[in-house]
């Protein structure tokens, strides 16, 4: 079973098909899921924290409303003179005017604050209300209950039962104590403000997104005052600072007084959607999975039988390279493909019938090279006869001219191979020049500044020579100059050539043109070598950055430089 999947082409088109439907739907699945779940998260994250936020801002509004309806009554000159005269005169007349304008003021202000409850007016001595704004208990333990806060000679409470006769439901209430000093009688008082019944109800939302939560009030120094979950977070008890249970959500949010609201809720708050999406992706991923399977069988009648057909027009191509007729299978993609091996037959035979001309041709290359190379060395095997000849009958000038071209033309065979050394290639020139002196009747001199370190450094055979040859025939036209040759190490690595004569010079045009393969000045002269084949062929085995590089001006003669870099920014050859 195993081979056949691995050594077929219908076994590896269907454990491919199988693969690439199961992979992507994994991948897939992977990524939903952790998208989903990250999205529900974060979702739920940043909801919560904005709806903490803005309970925040809810809560610290009903506490400044609740400490502006206790200023009112507190800060009040009138007011506050009033309640100190009700605690000390004994005219019940005058007590009771004073009750019912103090009651008025009450009144108001729990008209035109939507927060104000109980307004009660507390004796510091006995804890007692001697006025309050509803029926409340007869005796008031205020600072018993869970302090929130300590701020400006207010004291705020968290959420505690109300002080109310008729609360029956032990409704909770915030509340704050002010207190109130008359320091010419000594006597105070305190001004005790709770929030109504409704507050709290309004104040926060247990259920948020559909899921419940518990708030949570902290002090200062990180106490729970108030909590929504007594048997987990007791009151009192330091809020932890890492979460009993890892699967817990706990948000908090910090007022500018230093007082914290939290939220705590369930991590697996969306398990329940998560689990729900999971089971409709499994169902969705088998059927998947079965179709993928159907069009695995229905890819495989549909390809595997086009295949073996092109297989059989293959190996009939191979066997019987004569012509055979084209054969279609009436199918775009495979009819195409066909069309591009037919195609590709006749360019292989046409390749073919090119190679074997090309063969042919590089015969007759070879058997002409073989005839070139017959011709010099018969010339050169002449020329040792006239040379003997020569001294047999002392004809020194005719030895010497002989010796110098002898030499030359052996240098030129290229024996010494593509590269020489640079003592050789000076050499050369000696004997160049020599031949010249003899050939030319006007005299020029040759200055040679050779740096020992170049001449063993090896460079292409016969570049020199050209220069040498373009200052002779271009640069003097018959008339007597100097020609200075100087070979330099270069610092980067690498040597330069120069050859430079005091002769005519060219114009710029001109410069130009000496370089171009085909411009008129690089007609090869004298040895048959132009200058722009030694700048190609310096190019062709160092670089572009290597090359020759030429200067000149009329009437003060022209320099051509050769550069070979071989460090940095040049090719080794």
């Amino acid at each position: 079973m195993l081979s056949m999947l691995r050594d077929s082409i219908k076994g590896r088109l269907i454990v491919i098909l199988l693969v690439s439907s199961i992979v992507p739907l994994a991948l897939l699945g992977g990524l939903s899921y952790y998208s989903f779940h990250s999205f529900m998260e974060n979702k739920l994250k940043s909801g919560i924290n904005e709806n903490l936020k803005k309970e925040l801002t809810s809560l610290d509004n009903i506490l400044k409303n609740l400490n502006f309806a206790s200023q009112q009554l507190a800060l009040d000159k009138t007011i506050t003179s009033r309640i100190q005269e009700y605690l000390t005169t004994d005219d019940q007349i005058r007590k009771t005017d004073i009750l019912l304008s103090v009651l008025d003021r009450m009144s108001l202000i729990n008209y035109t604050s939507p927060f104000a409850g109980v307004i009660a007016l507390v004796d510091e001595k006995n804890k007692r209300p001697f006025i309050q704004s509803y029926p409340i208990q007869d005796k008031i333990e205020m600072f018993d209950n869970p302090l929130l806060l300590e701020a400006n000679g207010v004291t705020y409470f968290a959420p505690h039962p109300s002080t109310d006769k008729y609360n029956t439901d032990n409704t909770q209430v915030f509340s704050l104590v002010r207190k109130v000093n008359d320091y010419d009688t000594g006597s105070s008082f305190y001004v005790y403000t709770e929030s109504n019944f409704n507050t709290l109800k309004r104040l926060f939302e247990n259920v948020q997104y559909g899921e419940p939560v518990k708030h949570l009030l902290l002090s200062a120094d990180n106490r729970i005052v108030y909590s929504e979950d007594l048997a987990r977070f007791p009151l009192f008890d330091e809020f932890p600072a890492e979460a009993e249970n890892v699967k817990d959500l706990r948000f908090i949010a910090e007022s500018e007084q230093g007082w914290k609201l939290a939220v705590v809720m369930k991590g697996d708050a969306f398990q329940k959607e998560i689990n729900a999406w999971l089971r409709k992706f499994i169902t969705v991923g088998l059927f998947t999975l079965l179709l993928s399977l159907l069009l695995a069988y229905i890819g495989w009648r549909t390809i595997y039988r086009p295949l073996h057909v092109f297989r059989r027009e293959i190996e009939w191509v191979g066997d019987n390279p004569s012509y055979r007729p084209q054969k279609w299978l009436r199918l775009r993609e495979f009819d195409e493909v066909l069309g591009r091996f037919y195609a590709m037959k006749e360019r292989v035979f046409d390749l073919l019938k090119e190679i074997e001309r090309r063969e042919k041709a590089r015969s007759n290359v070879e058997v002409e090279k073989l005839k070139h190379q017959i011709n010099p060395h018969f010339i050169h095997n002449t020329l040792n006869t006239v040379q003997v000849i020569a001294k047999m009958n002392n004809q020194s000038e005719i030895v010497k001219l002989i010796t110098h071209f002898t030499r030359i033309l052996h240098y030129n065979l290229g024996k010494e191979g593509t590269h020489v050394r640079v003592r050789e290639e000076v050499d050369n020139i000696n004997d160049y020049m020599a031949l010249q002196s003899i050939r030319y009747s006007h005299q020029f001199e040759v200055l040679m500044d050779v740096e020992p370190s170049t001449l063993d450094v090896m460079i292409p055979r016969f570049v020199l020579q050209p220069l040498v040859e373009n200052a002779i025939y271009h640069g003097f036209r018959n008339r007597d100059g100097t020609i200075s040759v100087s070979i330099q190490p270069l610092p980067e690595g690498g040597i330069t050539l120069c050859v430079s004569d005091n002769g005519e010079g060219m114009p710029e045009e001109k410069l130009h043109s000496l370089l171009e393969a085909k411009g008129p000045e690089s007609r090869s002269v004298g040895m048959g070598i132009g200058l722009s084949f030694v700048h190609r062929l310096i190019q062709a085995y160092y670089g572009p950055s290597s090359g020759l590089r030429i200067e000149s001006r009329l009437g003060a003669g022209t320099s051509i430089t050769i550069v070979i870099r071989t460090g940095k920014g040049g090719e080794q050859p």
